[in-house]
């Protein structure tokens, strides 16, 4: 006998055409429908997932929880996911989606006595990270629930399937076959998708499939005509029954059999393309907002606050923040323009109160007011997981007026070198004091914090000079002693390291026809006509001195205004990009392409969770800002801090996602020249001035590119202070 476990849900976007208040109002809506059909039917059984949709009801309609509460008791409603929200899981850092589930089932716990949710449920986020089966297990999950890719996506050796990852953790893993609710008034849809249930391919000796059904995305859940139909048809071919049932008993009837089931190693792709990339602001400050979370956190973890449990309660309340705009529906930039503008402030809100969590901390911590160097220091705090090494700057209010005479020294009393730079701030009048930015070598520990001083040179001996070559620019080359940048029409025309030639052709900035929708349905790479090439004048000298070089050239990308701006450092291998563009050109996809002279065999790219090996197959992929492209002699390395996708070409080109400019919530499989009159007035996903960098690692690795994207990622807490001088004295 094969059971067709009927599973009664309500797909609800908190987000997406509508704002959150709107998703809240339906939460009630939908949950308060659910338990009147419960409450009629006594055979029915309700799933529902999302702690924050729980929290809704909790809050907004108590007698409401009460009722979910006593069909939980029940038996009546089952819980699965046990999550925040259904994230989008291939863009969040790891530690958002730990507390994503850290969140959630601490939520059912405290609220409905649930100590364990068993079945992860994400059945609408667009494509699933190949470290999830890991994050799942350390949640304490043991199921997963999923959609996308479809079956005509991605093909798959059973619906049910030991789903692996790189690093050996599995959960076993149902594949909804056709969909997740149903909408239609016809019953015709309903057959298909119990056919469709079970028509895909299973384990042999397994005879339990799911069926989804009831009213989704804005919510609504099963009604009473489908209840009916499906008890009239509960017999509904010879040796195949229909029941009312849940994710959880379909794993229970299941799960002994699992050694049954096939291996799918690695991620699950493709779906949406598009939402690794449109709506990039966003997904900068939520990526800031994570990155700044987890370091704070660690330092709390490390050195107790003052106010532990006030510590906590900021801290949580910025990852509730975070993790609800992890919704697959806002990080991927699918919601409307105002859902989208609504996010952004909501994690602009998440980043002062975070921020003024580290500074208090760092402020209180014992280790910088109780350090015996006395005079004007400064202090640097390394809150990252890993070592931080490379040129940190500050500026600092020296209550002088004129060229800066003073030199840094360490706790020790050594003399460091540093490097004047160019201020924020540009003040003239002579009644004003001056704000020197200086640029200085850092290297600490996870955790540590470093300390130095400025003293006047009068008192100490000068600054110890520096062996070897300064970078500079010369004859429109931007060299050190291991690399040598060349300059042309295109920006980089080539990069030497150790006098060899690293480029098969220029660095190319290009700007590509995009004819798709704002999810990029039915794509799944960009290769659309190239409607423009960067082109630039020749670089200008911005900073130089001792420990850095820095360049500009001014020039046009298609209808903008463009800068790039390239740095290196004295004796490094890695060339530093920065494009600033006002960028306006609707429906396009702009690329920052890197053709290596060797054309590489292998490509590493890091993902959540990870370094993953990927195929050079052309095709868009999601990656966490890096690549390794090469071969087993030496790699070349690309990190795009601010830029989530890229494509790597048969011939080896490795092409970076800058921007993706769309329509907000713009849905049509249909090709856009067809729909293309009503979207008149309403492009600009990715609109106006943009900020992005992109650097070259060369004969790098996995250890060297993590710890260039450290000091990118993760800039170092600086502050001033003075102990044991007048702040007065040279007043006086």
């Amino acid at each position: 006998m094969t059971t067709v476990h009927m599973i009664a849900n309500a797909h609800l976007d908190p987000v997406w055409l509508w704002p959150w208040q709107r998703g809240a109002d339906e939460a009630l809506a939908t949950c308060r429908s659910a338990c009147d059909i419960l409450d009629d039917y006594p055979d029915v059984i309700f799933t529902r997932g999302e702690a924050w949709v729980y929290e809704q009801v909790r809050t907004l309609d108590p007698d409401l929880f009460g009722r979910i509460r006593l069909h939980i008791e029940g038996g009546r409603w089952c819980v699965v996911n046990g999550w925040w929200v259904q994230p989008d899981v291939n863009l969040p850092i790891e530690e958002s989606l730990a507390a994503t589930a850290r969140l959630g089932l601490g939520w059912f716990q405290e609220h409905l006595g649930i100590k364990r949710v068993p079945v992860a449920y994400n059945v609408d986020s667009f494509g699933h990270g190949a470290f999830l089966p890991r994050i799942i297990r350390q949640a304490g999950q043991d199921f997963y629930v999923m959609m996308r890719p479809s079956p005509g996506e991605k093909k798959l050796p059973s619906s049910l399937f030991r789903w692996r990852s790189p690093d050996g953790h599995e959960v076993l893993t149902f594949r909804i076959n056709s969909a997740y609710n149903y909408h239609s008034t016809e019953y015709d849809r309903l057959r298909r998708h119990i056919d469709d249930a079970l028509a895909a391919r299973r384990p042999e000796g397994i005879d339990h499939v799911m069926c989804f059904y009831g009213v989704g995305n804005h919510g609504g859940g099963p009604t009473r005509k489908l209840v009916d139909w499906i008890q009239a048809h509960r017999d509904w071919a010879p040796g195949v029954r229909l029941e009312f049932s849940s994710p959880e008993r379909f794993f229970a009837a299941v799960c002994a059999q699992a050694q049954r089931c096939p291996v799918v190693e690695g991620e699950l792709q493709h779906h949406a393309i598009g939402c690794y990339s449109v709506c990039g602001r966003l997904k900068r400050d939520i990526r800031a907002a994570e990155l700044m979370t987890a370091d704070a956190q660690r330092l709390i973890e490390r050195y107790p606050a003052a106010e532990p449990d006030d510590a906590r309660r900021t801290l949580d309340a910025a990852w509730r923040a975070i993790c609800f705009n992890q919704f697959h529906d806002i990080l991927a930039g699918t919601a409307t323009a105002e859902a989208i503008e609504m996010a952004r402030r909501e994690i602009g809100g998440a980043r002062t109160a975070v921020d003024r969590l580290i500074h208090t901390s760092l402020r209180r911590d014992s280790r910088t007011w109780q350090r015996p160097v006395t005079g004007h220091r400064v202090h640097v705090a390394n809150l990252a997981p890993t070592p931080w090494s490379g040129l940190a700057d500050v500026e600092i209010a020296m209550d002088i007026v004129g060229a800066l005479h003073h030199h840094l020294a360490d706790a020790q009393g050594r003399v460091v070198p540093h490097q004047q730079i160019a201020p924020s701030s540009l003040v003239l009048e002579t009644f004003a004091t001056p704000m020197p930015r200086i640029l200085f070598p850092v290297n600490l520990q996870p955790g540590e914090i470093g300390t130095w001083v400025l003293r006047d040179q009068g008192a100490e001996p000068p600054p110890a000079g520096l062996a070897g070559q300064d970078p500079c620019l010369e004859n429109g080359r931007l060299r050190n002693e291991a690399v040598e940048v060349h300059f042309g029409p295109a920006g980089i025309e080539q990069i030497m390291a150790d006098a060899a030639p690293q480029l098969a052709g220029p660095l190319a900035l290009i700007v590509i026809d995009d004819q798709s929708d704002t999810w990029s349905h039915g794509v799944q790479s960009y290769t659309g006509p190239v409607l423009a090439r960067g082109r630039f004048g020749a670089p200008v000298i911005l900073e130089s001195g001792p420990l850095r070089t820095l360049v500009r050239l001014d020039g046009t990308l298609g209808e903008a205004d463009a800068r790039l701006f390239v740095s290196l450092d004295r004796d490094s291998r890695e060339v530093q990009l920065s494009l600033d563009i006002n960028y306006s050109q609707p429906f396009t996809v702009l690329k920052a392409g890197v053709c290596p002279n060797r054309r590489p065999t292998m490509r590493l790219d890091r993902v959540c969770g990870g370094w993953i090996n990927r195929q050079i197959d052309g095709l868009e992929y999601p990656v966490h800002h890096a690549i390794l492209a090469g071969d087993e002699s030496g790699f070349l390395g690309l990190l795009f801090p601010d830029s989530f996708a890229a494509d790597v070409s048969a011939d080896g080109a490795v092409r970076i996602t800058l921007l993706r400019n769309n329509v907000h919530a713009y849905h049509s499989y249909s090709r856009l020249h067809e729909t293309l009159p009503q979207l008149r007035g309403r492009f600009g996903t990715d609109d106006g001035p943009q900020s992005l960098r992109l650097s070259l690692l060369f004969g790098t690795n996995q250890t060297q590119a993590e710890s260039a994207l450290v000091r990118l990622q993760h800039p170092p807490i600086i502050w001033d202070d003075y102990k044991g001088v007048s702040r007065v004295a040279r007043f006086e």
